[in-house]
């Protein structure tokens, strides 16, 4: 709905939407021969600002109107027209202080925002050693600046829209113009705008509408707290997605070897990087199949065991009444409670329930003869390796399971079977036309010089690496209209 040129036919409109609202507060004034009004959200604005830079000014006016006050206030603020109802009261809910003359159907909107807001800290899931310390919070306008002071660039774009009908929130979208290739920006401005959502509350609400490939486990939307891994990603032309409120941004096409990397990586030797991208590869297929196997091959292939251990093994699974295939499904189904019911409850508690879970998993059963030694080893191995690759723990928690099972009934037939549709399906994923699996499904030797090994920041820097330069990358145009 247009604002009225009735100052009082506005006053009376907004105060009708506005009722029980505490933090809302309306002023009337009149300065010369006109009347004006001032809007704001307490709590989200800055008085001193708001009294000096914007009252002030205007009250010293002998005749008013928007010309007249555009020129009396100081260039120091940012000022916005509306024209409409539910762009006065956006910007009022994002800390603007918004202006109504009387005889005028425009307002003016001065940016004096002051919105509670905790401090830059350090990175609390994405942990690194030499790596920057700094993290994303929950105000866009920091998030923003964290990464402009990164990339000192004209070429970086920060393309801001408004999603949600109902509460309408600012949401950006970030991308280098000489490097994403422009069909790639315009399909996820385009996949966002068309979402219709009603409210936005988080970034896990965005990633079904820009990820291409929702049936599978593995998904070509990937995302971060840390912004120079933003920044990494968007120098290769990726689109990085950051929203109001959230301290996670996200960021596509993303890859399968994406997973797989670390911001240390770069900050220590190519060989000690190459060893422990190795290892995060070993911790990946170990989480996913060690259980399954061993189940596999102690109930149909135990020739395959040294006779040693198979002495031991067959001497411990006596004693239980359960078979292989129900101990490690009990044991993971318990492992995965506790660590839910870690990270649910305070710290001091969880830290509790952890110590308590351990003991009488690892000991009460194994002393009670409900579960075996060896398996309750597996299980603890499997369930460290899983947090190697930390991105991927989702995806790897269900297919632990799936594996468990197939191998429980079908043995090592079944698990290479299945194992070979999960690889067919990972190497069919192919977001925005860029391969998941490049550079190794198509191959692409050109672009292997940092995937499994890292080579020297002599040869790195040499290479202008762009996602869509990979072998096998045809941004698709209609990506947008198969959703």
């Amino acid at each position: 709905m247009n604002l009225s040129k009735s100052l009082e036919e506005n006053y009376n409109h907004i105060k009708t939407d506005f009722v029980d609202c505490s933090d809302f507060l309306i002023r009337k004034a009149k300065t010369g021969n006109r009347e004006f009004l001032i809007m704001v959200c307490d709590g989200l604005i800055d008085s001193l600002q708001l009294s000096q830079m914007v009252v002030s000014p205007i009250l010293r006016c002998d005749e008013i109107d928007i010309d007249t006050i555009k020129k009396s206030i100081t260039n120091s603020v940012e000022l916005n027209e509306a024209e409409t109802f539910a762009d006065c009261y956006y910007y009022v809910m994002s800390g603007f202080a918004v202006v109504l003359v009387d005889g005028e159907d425009k307002a003016l909107a001065f940016g004096v925002q002051s919105p509670p807001a905790r401090s830059v800290d350090v990175p609390s899931n994405e942990q690194s050693t030499k790596a920057p310390k700094e993290a994303f919070v929950e105000v866009l306008n920091t998030n923003k600046a964290l990464l402009r002071k990164r990339l000192k660039t004209p070429h970086l774009k920060l393309k801001q829209i408004k999603l949600a009908s109902s509460a309408p929130m600012p949401c950006v979208i970030a991308y280098m113009d000489d490097r994403a290739d422009k069909e790639l920006v315009s399909q996820i401005t385009l996949a966002l705008q068309r979402s219709n959502l009603n409210t936005l509350t988080d970034f896990g609400t965005l990633v079904p509408f820009i990820d291409t490939n929702m049936n599978s486990m593995f998904s070509d939307v990937s995302s971060t707290e840390r912004p120079d891994i933003i920044i990494s990603k968007l120098i290769e032309g990726r689109v990085a997605v950051l929203v109001e409120g959230s301290p996670i941004a996200l960021y596509t096409p993303s890859l399968f070897s994406d997973n797989f990397q670390s911001p240390d990586d770069y900050d220590t030797p190519p060989f000690y990087s190459g060893f422990i991208r190795l290892l995060r590869y070993f911790s990946f297929v170990l989480s996913i199949f060690l259980p399954g196997v061993y189940v596999a091959i102690g109930t149909f292939h135990q020739e395959l065991i040294p006779t040693s251990m198979l002495y031991t093994i067959a001497r411990e699974e006596t004693t239980t009444p359960y078979s292989l295939m129900t101990e490690a499904l009990m044991l993971l189904i318990l492992y995965e409670i506790m660590r839910e019911a870690g990270l649910r409850l305070p710290k001091a508690v969880g830290h509790a329930v952890s110590i308590i879970g351990g003991i009488v998993i690892g000991e009460t059963t194994v002393s009670a003869g409900l579960i075996g030694a060896p398996m309750l080893v597996v299980i603890a191995l499997t369930a460290i390796s899983s947090y190697v690759v930390s991105s991927l723990y989702e995806s790897v928690s269900v297919l632990r399971f799936f594996f468990i099972l197939i191998g429980g009934l079908t043995g090592m037939y079944g698990i290479i079977l299945a194992a070979a549709v999960l690889c067919m399906n990972i190497c069919a994923i192919n977001p925005y036309g860029v391969p998941y699996c490049a550079p190794i499904s198509p191959f692409d030797k050109k672009s292997l010089a940092d995937l499994f090994y890292r080579q020297s920041w002599l040869k790195l820097s040499k290479r202008k690496v762009r996602i869509n330069n990979l072998r096998g990358a045809e941004i698709d145009v209609k990506i947008g209209n198969k959703r």
